[in-house]
């Protein structure tokens, strides 16, 4: 999508959000959050600023840019944590870099600058609480996917990622993402879920070593008024239910590290969204 046409979807999104959309999911709340780049920490009996458990591989979970984070913020990381624990118990570090309240103009240069600047902040972060890249694996949503593709970088003199996975990774980045920053030669596995329409920012990415997912939503019209319906956010929302549901194919049943999985905690019963998941591809 050029850049008028990805303005005018961004303004659509933002006066949706400011007349009161429904937009409490789990991966999407009202209120913000004050955070622009901070590291925490969601793994079970963890308190966020806590040190990680050097015997445990790592998730780390961010999301993308909030147009309005004053008013909401993307809740991905604390959701996934949680349904990852109830399904595999205490098996991970679960971080999530939270920085929702960073403000990002809707132009590409300052989408690029910042999702680059946070990435290095992330890198740094997660050197010094000393996660192993190679027993790593980072899911990031929208701006994000750049966030993570420069940490992974950043990250590469420990060795390579074992996993990044991208939720959508807006079509706009895809040059910084695989050409400039060449993320498929600093990560073992690299995953590209995407969502077509008017309301999907991603696409296929034609590079060796990127595994492509289409992810389709049911309401690409109504989504670019509505983003709690928008096919990005539904890319989103349905990795978070398939973290939830091992049923679902793909998502993170794909997950380099499933095989640590554990036995799910009795004390917990993640709450599956009463949504129609959209359809997968490969």
């Amino acid at each position: 999508m050029d850049l008028v046409r990805r303005n005018l979807v961004l303004c659509l999104l933002v006066g949706c959000m400011s007349s009161g959309c429904g937009l409490n999911t789990a991966v999407l709340k009202t209120g913000g959050t004050g955070l622009h780049g901070t590291l925490l920490n969601y793994s079970c009996g963890a308190r966020p600023c806590d040190p990680i458990d050097p015997a445990k591989p790592t998730i780390v979970i961010t999301h993308g840019m909030n147009p309005l984070p004053k008013l909401i913020h993307t809740s991905l990381g604390r959701a996934g944590a949680k349904a990852i624990k109830c399904r595999c118990g205490d098996t991970y570090n679960i971080l999530s870099w939270d920085w929702n309240a960073v403000r990002v103009s809707p132009f590409p240069r300052s989408a690029e600058r910042i999702g680059k600047e946070q990435g290095r902040m992330m890198a740094a972060a997660l050197q010094r609480r000393g996660v192993d890249p190679m027993r790593t694996q980072i899911i990031a949503h929208s701006l994000g996917t750049l966030v993570a593709a420069q940490a992974t970088v950043c990250l590469s003199n420990q060795g390579p990622l074992a996993q990044v996975t991208l939720l959508d990774a807006p079509k706009l980045l895809h040059r910084q993402i695989f050409e400039e920053l060449a993320i498929t030669r600093h990560a073992y596995s690299v995953e590209n879920y995407w969502a077509p329409g008017i309301s999907g920012f991603g696409a296929s990415v034609q590079c060796r070593g990127v595994q492509n997912y289409k992810v389709e939503g049911t309401r690409p019209v109504r989504g670019i008024f509505d983003l709690s319906v928008s096919n990005h956010v539904n890319v989103m929302r349905w990795y978070h239910q398939s973290m939830v549901d091992a049923s679902i194919p793909c998502g993170f049943q794909r997950s380099v590290l499933l095989g640590y999985c554990g036995t799910q905690c009795s004390t917990c019963s993640p709450a599956q969204e009463e949504i129609i998941l959209p359809t997968l591809k490969e």
